[in-house]
């Protein structure tokens, strides 16, 4: 226990006859007294700089209950309303908004004066004084932290709910960043499957050639095996491409927080849009927006607010109040003040002398500074990192599509009709026509694979800054019209 000085007494006499009722008033309004003298203290409270930007987490539970009990009954496939469905009823979200509530919650209990101590002492043997024997004493005092303790405390906790509102920000781009690349994989499904099913009927019909032509005796047996072979193959494609669907739609509700079998209608295309794109711009437009990182700050703020508390550790703490002893007649006649209750004020203060102890915290707090310092450091490392490589796939799925769109799939398609034609006339083999087939195959699902990237692509740099990659230029041409 910290040591406290001898009580600083301050005594004066209350007449015998009212001491009961006189002393427990006394007691109770010397007790309202320190609480509202503590009610206006400046140093006493931290109020968070922003309000709660989220709604009531009992209001996100109450909804997420609504949104569950009828999801089927409601048509939600579009992109947009599937992100803001997830938004409305992810269990993440839902948690970190707890977590945020849970912080903010924390400022009011560290930013609080302690609760005033009642205290009653009975003497079993009564003190005998000069006007007569103490029976029994009550009291009330209030503890009062050194200045700029509560404050410091309340800026800790504030700065913690900054982070952990920060940190809910952060959880919604991942369910954003979820939703939209189970959604764009799924899309890569359905135009794979429609490809594979188009490429399965092509090579039926090449096979119908080929026995057409075997009948006639234009060609070899072998040209019909080739082409049941290759059909085999195409059906055993299409097996397990079907197969996919079940863990990818199980992905996509996973995060919408519905059954895992809700079935999603696809759009036939998911066009891209070139958006001009500077790196240095964009590196500079993550390591200023990405929420993880801004929670970052705030925890490197609390752990700075957490060291200027360690200091005030070694400075003591107060406590005032006031005691009544009930004091019985003195046996003795014509004694002045006869029979009359003490009423004394206290002051109590703690002498700080476990200096190794305090000398500890401070060091300790000096350490999380550090370690939420290298935190941040190896944050816009990754953040850094993960930006170039996004970048990079991005402009690398731009030049695959360019290059299938423009150039490999209309001369795939050229020679795929002319080795038809070859093969019809007799100028070419079978084993061509199944080559051509199959370049044109690989063409097309390699172009919907292109499409497909770019968009998780730009979904990754969307994340990773917080806010739509053509934002910026929106806001520029903005500027510029007015």
């Amino acid at each position: 226990m910290t040591p406290q000085i001898p009580d600083l007494l301050v005594t004066h006499r209350v007449s015998a006859d009212s001491r009961g009722r006189l002393g427990l008033a006394i007691i109770v309004l010397t007790g309202l007294g320190l609480q509202g003298c503590a009610g206006v203290l400046p140093d006493r409270t931290y109020e968070p700089s922003v309000p709660p930007p989220f709604k009531a987490l009992s209001e996100r539970v109450a909804g997420a209950r609504i949104e569950a009990a009828s999801s089927t009954e409601e048509t939600v496939h579009r992109l947009p309303e599937l992100v803001a469905y997830a938004l409305k009823n992810n269990p993440r979200i839902t948690s970190a908004v707890a977590q945020y509530e849970a912080a903010v919650n924390q400022i009011p209990q560290v930013t609080a004066l302690p609760d005033p101590k009642l205290s009653y002492r009975y003497f079993i043997e009564e003190v005998q004084t000069r006007v007569g024997a103490q029976q029994y004493a009550f009291g009330i005092s209030q503890p009062l932290p050194w200045l700029g303790k509560l404050r410091l405390q309340g800026k800790v906790a504030s700065q913690q709910a900054h982070a952990a509102a920060a940190r809910v920000s952060t959880i919604q781009n991942e369910i954003i960043a979820d939703v939209a690349s189970a959604w764009y994989e799924l899309y890569y499904f359905e135009r794979a499957l429609e490809i594979m099913q188009g490429n399965r009927d092509l090579v039926v019909n090449l096979e119908r050639v080929a026995r057409t032509r075997y009948g006639s005796g234009a060609t070899s047996h072998a040209d019909v095996i080739r082409a049941q072979v290759e059909l085999g193959k195409i059906e055993n494609d299409l097996a397990s491409l079907s197969d996919r669907e079940a863990p990818l739609l199980a992905r996509l509700n996973a995060s919408l927080n519905r059954p895992s079998n809700t079935a999603v209608e696809m759009p036939e295309h998911a066009p891209t849009s070139r958006i001009p794109h500077n790196d240095p711009e964009i590196i500079a437009r993550v390591t200023n927006n990405n929420p993880e990182l801004e929670a970052l700050k705030f925890d490197i703020a609390a752990a700075t607010a957490a060291k200027e508390r360690a200091n005030k550790d070694f400075f003591p703490d107060f406590s005032v109040g006031i005691d009544y002893i009930a004091t019985d007649k003195s046996r003795m006649p014509n004694v002045a003040g006869n029979g009359d209750d003490a009423v004394s004020a206290a002051f109590t203060m703690t002498i700080p002398l476990q200096r190794d102890k305090y000398r500890a915290g401070v060091r300790a707090a000096d350490a999380r500074i550090t370690g939420e310092l290298a935190r941040r450091d190896q944050q816009i490392n990754s953040l850094e990192a993960a930006t170039v490589d996004a970048l990079f796939q991005l402009r690398d799925a731009e030049r695959q599509i360019d290059l299938y769109q423009t150039t490999l799939l209309p001369k795939a398609n050229e020679s795929l009709i002319a080795t038809q034609r070859a093969y019809s006339a007799g100028a070419s083999t079978f084993t061509d026509l199944i080559d051509a087939q199959r370049v044109l195959l690989v063409f097309e699902l390699a172009e919907k694979r292109a499409i497909t990237d770019h968009h998780l692509a730009r979904i990754s740099l969307e994340e990773l800054m917080g806010e739509p990659l053509g934002l910026a230029e929106a806001d520029k041409e903005q500027r510029h019209e007015r």
